[in-house]
């Protein structure tokens, strides 16, 4: 995977410390239930991301030719446990600190995404989550693991974080009964989303926090599995691909996202849609934000 890049850009010479963006690829895949195959996501991924295009169509610009990309070495899977892959991706992100990168991880399953939350915040107090998911990801214990994909959102609500839940429905009792005890967590369901007033309410929800700092962190089974169907857990009544992008949109109009990361692709031989899907979803997110940057910088 070392020799691959994200959208197939020319990082000759650029240092870390000079990239406006990181990507981390993190193809670790242990806790996965029903199919595992998201250790394959990431290189997938990268690979497709070579044939998205580099101008994007709505907001008329090509981010990259003004801002510096560079793909990083993956993080390796430790398999003594998600608890010690956790702090595999503490020890390796501890180096990037500069306030002004937008770091963007590439699982791998969502477990990842708890030691990226969890130090972000560490310079970050004042983050907000939103979350991407069609499953709760709630339970306290999944199969002897509280590190395990199932109880990713739980650790990081555990941490005090404001969350936003957006395409939620799945859910075990246990989650349902955590949910109503805990309305820091606001879920705004995939059926509320698409058929009611959902981002109507996100919006109004979120315009309580005055530009936050946000940590974006998406879920690919948030899509409808017609549109994404490679991934290990699909859900029927996902998110379209333009839902997806007004979340997106909505998120970095009424805040900051200073990290982010895509999970939980899992290749299917023979098909390359999903992973596309993925990297095209990249692309649109880290071109929002790097836009909304620009026109902060009076370019």
């Amino acid at each position: 995977m070392q020799s691959l890049n994200f959208l197939g850009l020319d990082e000759t010479g650029i240092l870390w410390e000079q990239a406006d963006v990181l990507i981390q690829p993190i193809p670790y895949d242990s806790t996965t239930s029903f199919q595992p195959g998201t250790r394959f996501g990431p290189e997938a991924i990268l690979q497709a991301s070579r044939q998205v295009e580099l101008w994007d169509e709505a907001l008329q610009w090509e981010p990259f030719q003004r801002y510096r990309c560079l793909t990083l070495n993956e993080i390796p899977p430790n398999h003594r446990g998600p608890d010690s892959m956790a702090a595999d991706i503490r020890s390796a992100i501890k180096t990037y600190r500069r306030p002004a990168q937008l770091l963007t991880a590439i699982g791998g399953e969502h477990s990842i995404t708890w030691p990226l939350v969890e130090s972000l915040r560490e310079s970050h107090p004042g983050l907000v989550l939103c979350w991407l998911d069609a499953h709760a990801d709630l339970r306290d214990e999944w199969e002897g693991s509280r590190f395990s994909h199932a109880c990713v959102l739980r650790r990081i609500a555990e941490l005090g974080l404001p969350v936003f839940h957006l395409g939620l429905r799945s859910l075990s009792r246990e989650e349902q009964e955590y949910l109503q005890d805990h309305r820091e967590i606001r879920v705004y369901t995939s059926e509320e989303l698409l058929l009611g007033q959902g981002f109507k309410r996100f919006q109004n929800d979120l315009e309580a926090w005055p530009d936050p700092d946000i940590y974006l962190s998406v879920d690919v089974d948030v899509f409808d599995p017609g549109l994404l169907p490679g991934t290990g857990t699909p859900e029927p009544g996902g998110l379209s691909w333009f839902s997806v992008l007004e979340a997106v949109r909505l998120i970095s109009n009424h805040g900051t996202i200073r990290g982010l990361d895509l999970c939980e692709l899992m290749p299917i031989p023979g098909s390359r849609q999903s992973e596309f899907i993925a990297a095209k979803l990249i692309f649109k997110i880290l071109s929002t934000v790097l836009y909304k940057k620009d026109k902060g910088a009076g370019r």
